[in-house]
């Protein structure tokens, strides 16, 4: 029996399992670190990305405000503190801003805890996603959009801020997984992503390469069919297939790159129970496998209150015979 390795996306549901809201554990390292301990003591995903708001740590570091919540909410970015005509020579790494030694804290706990039996990594956003973040959705798309020349110096700049980031992670013995969804269409056009995103991604995977990580996973979701041959110029070690791409064409690619293919199951359809949507995609996924085995099962990112025995069901329906 070969079993494909599952590897579920799991951050903000961390927390349900200590009966705690996503915003008490994205503000305290203990908490963080308790919650994707349980979460990996039951489910045992090979792959632990630490966080729970991961697209807020370092706009919040750079000025961005960030709202937490009392309920069940995700904490999310509510006010964006740059201009297109701010300096971008002010953007400058320093960890001791928002919550970056808080989420460096919780990761070195769990790598003490778990990282002998799962690959424990902190989750960064691209260059392109924080650029979205600081300026706001319509200001930055605006300009992208004009072809403004400020836009190159905020990449370049934040560019240099994610490596000072990433030279820290490492040294604390920690992987990156980079994660740049504000790029994917329809959010952003395939131009804009071949001319602003690519390239500033393809820098940033450079560096983790020349800085001694074995895998650098690039992480975009949604239908990313018209931009593939970019996303692999990036030199990433994974594409991502997401629940509603063409999962054929995706395989012949990272066959082609020879690249782990993480075909994703809908997040949403786990959560609800609908298990003949499951079913059928694992068989998809599995009738992939058969041409390419580079290839693991993954999520969205699963919602805070999925039903553990939903995503333990999923566990006992992978372990069929293929």
């Amino acid at each position: 029996m070969i079993q494909i390795p599952f590897a579920p996306t799991i951050l903000e549901h961390a927390a349900s399992l200590i009966n705690r809201t996503p915003s008490e554990c994205a503000q305290s390292a203990d908490l963080m670190a308790q919650a994707h301990i349980e979460a990996f003591r039951r489910y045992r995903h090979p792959f632990v990305t630490v966080g729970m708001d991961i697209y807020n740590i370092e706009a919040e570091a750079l000025g961005c405000g960030v709202r937490f919540f009392n309920d069940v909410s995700i904490p999310g970015v509510d006010t964006h503190p740059y201009t297109i005509e701010s300096d971008p020579q002010t953007i400058r790494f320093d960890p001791e801003s928002g919550r970056i030694e808080l989420l460096l804290d919780a990761a070195t706990k769990i790598n003490r805890s778990i990282g002998s039996e799962a690959k424990v990594s902190v989750g960064i956003c691209g260059p392109f996603s924080i650029l979205i973040e600081l300026l706001g959705f319509n200001v930055a798309v605006d300009a992208l959009f004009e072809e403004d020349e400020r836009i190159d110096g905020f990449l370049d700049a934040l560019l240099k801020y994610l490596k000072d980031y990433c030279n820290l992670i490492v040294s604390h013995n920690l992987g990156v997984t980079v994660f740049d969804s504000w790029a994917a269409p329809p959010l952003s056009s395939p131009k804009i992503y071949k001319s602003y995103a690519a390239p500033s991604e393809r820098k940033l995977i450079s560096h983790l390469k020349s800085i001694g990580l074995p895998v650098q996973p690039l992480v975009i979701g949604g239908d990313t069919s018209f931009i593939i041959d970019d996303i692999l110029s990036t030199g990433t070690t994974l594409l991502v297939s997401d629940y509603n791409s063409p999962i054929d064409l995706f395989a012949e690619k990272a066959k082609e790159h020879d690249v782990t293919l993480r075909a994703n199951i809908d997040p949403k359809q786990i959560w609800s129970g609908n298990w003949d949507y499951v079913q059928n995609r694992i068989n998809e996924i599995r009738s992939t496998f058969e041409s390419y085995p580079k290839i693991i099962i993954g999520t969205g990112v699963m919602p805070y209150d999925t039903p553990p025995e939903h995503i333990f069901h999923i566990k006992k329906m992978l372990n069929s015979t293929i």
